[in-house]
């Protein structure tokens, strides 16, 4: 299977995302205007070390899923093929 398609960027309002797992660590978004662990809001966004997105529940920069529910979302939507 071979899948060709332009780049999309998908948010997921949800639990989290697991953002080292096997199927979507490829394929994460990464803010390009952050330096991750730095504690400073490099791009002036007004969010803080918002790297792979941002955790608005925690108010942080870790938007890490300690449910579950929003990476099986992530997954239906962009999980590599394999």
């Amino acid at each position: 299977l071979q899948v060709e398609a332009k780049p999309t960027v998908v948010a997921v309002i949800d639990t989290g995302v697991k953002i080292d797992h096997e199927d979507l660590r490829s394929v994460m978004w990464t803010n390009p205007g952050e330096i991750p662990g730095n504690g400073v809001d490099d791009d002036g966004n007004g969010y803080v070390d918002d790297v792979h997105g941002y955790d608005f529940y925690s108010n942080d920069g870790n938007p890490d899923d300690e449910d579950g529910h929003g990476t099986h979302c992530a997954g239906n939507i962009a999980a590599a093929a394999d």
